[in-house]
């Protein structure tokens, strides 16, 4: 499923700054994998990763489909060229995403929901890059059709939160398990936002992974 010659993208877990970086897969070993050195996609410069850099790298597979994985770098390698031996988790450890959808992923994120002047706190059902569902409480009186702000708190891995704060606007209002659900749809949301709810997107998908709740 990997192979030499693919060109992945990788993006630092551990930074509070969201920067990608792309790379060449030159070698595949039984003990990880071996690239050259990335390129960073804004400044177009090498960047240096030193031994122990947890990554999140991704490639494009049969031009439908993005696979994730987290890494981390391990050694260097000279040969031909200089290569860095990053660590492959296997087929099985695969994140698949597709490349025209945003993933949805179950999570209970706390969220604050401004309308009619006043903040709403509940939490989301499930959350992407394209928008949330939420639990409506008593008291909750939204309509179909609403334009509203949210404010979301991303617990990350790393232990730090980010507070989004977002305009969006109601979907529709469902029942769910005798419970009361809304669909919002973000609306202009930053490139920042947008890479941030990703990537809490997958931290979750690899801790429903790991629980068994995830194919």
């Amino acid at each position: 499923m990997i192979k030499a010659g693919t060109t992945m993208q990788l993006e630092p877990i551990h930074s509070d700054k969201i920067e990608k970086y792309r790379c060449r897969i030159v070698e595949i070993g039984k003990d990880g994998i071996y690239i050259d050195y990335p390129i960073h996609t804004k400044t177009g410069k090498t960047v240096f990763l030193i031994n122990g850099t947890k990554l999140k790298a991704s490639f494009i597979y049969n031009e439908q489909t993005v696979l994730m994985f987290e890494t981390e770098v391990l050694s260097r390698k000279i040969a031909k060229i200089p290569m860095i031996h990053i660590h492959y988790p296997g087929e099985e450890e695969l994140v698949k995403i597709q490349r025209r959808q945003f993933v949805r992923v179950d999570a209970n994120a706390d969220i604050s929901i401004l309308f009619n002047d006043r903040y709403h706190p509940t939490v989301t059902e499930d959350i992407s890059a394209g928008g949330c569902a939420v639990l409506v409480k008593k008291g909750m009186e939204i309509d179909r059709g609403a334009r509203i702000t949210v404010i979301i708190v991303l617990a990350m891995q790393t232990g730090d939160c980010h507070y989004l704060e977002i305009e969006g606007s109601i979907v529709r209002v469902w029942e769910k398990n005798n419970k009361k659900i809304a669909s919002i749809q973000f609306l202009n949301l930053s490139e920042t936002q947008r890479q941030l709810i990703m990537r809490f997107c997958f931290e979750r998908q690899l801790e429903l992974r790991k629980k068994g709740l995830l194919e």
